[in-house]
């Protein structure tokens, strides 16, 4: 502990500050990185809508770009000026990829029962679980959105803490 490098305690620390943020103000969290995302998309977009121009002014070429550019800045826009948007659209993603999986499961289980697997159950009950998450994200975008950043804080101050476990528990 003495020789304890102090710049490898900032990642740890920042980590469970982020991890905790996630966990306890889920909604703040979706709602600034779907606003972040909004920025890039219209940096993004502007960047394009600039090369297109340049490429057009260089060769009188129109270039083929360029609406798709101006569709990055109208969407980028949308995006900061409605997170929510963003918010929904994710929740609505997780539904059809729950709604998917479930069925899926549910259908691997029984072509395991087929089978005479003994463990067939397991993926039924994945399955139904999932499906039964897909249908609670289908009514609640938003919560499902916020479900699965608090998902992902917990994931992030669990690393955290052992990284910083580790950096404590270092030895020379």
């Amino acid at each position: 502990m003495k020789h304890l490098q102090w710049d490898r305690l900032i990642m740890p620390v920042a980590g469970i500050v982020l991890g905790l943020f996630l966990v306890a103000r889920p909604w703040n969290a979706t709602a600034a990185l779907c606003s972040l995302i909004g920025w890039l998309i219209l940096l993004a977009g502007g960047c394009g809508v600039a090369n297109a121009l340049a490429f057009q002014r260089a060769t009188f070429i129109s270039s083929p770009l360029l609406p798709i550019s101006v569709g990055g800045v109208v969407i980028g826009l949308l995006f900061i000026a409605s997170p929510g948007m963003l918010v929904a659209l994710v929740g609505t993603i997780v539904c059809v990829f729950l709604l998917v999986t479930g069925m899926s499961n549910i259908q691997a289980a029984m072509a395991r029962r087929a089978w005479g697997d003994r463990a067939w159950w397991i993926p039924l009950v994945v399955g139904i679980l999932c499906l039964l998450l897909g249908v609670y994200a289908l009514f609640a975008p938003g919560a499902s959105a916020a479900m699965i950043m608090r998902l992902v804080g917990i994931m992030i101050l669990c690393s955290s803490v052992v990284n910083l476990v580790a950096v404590l528990t270092w030895r020379d």
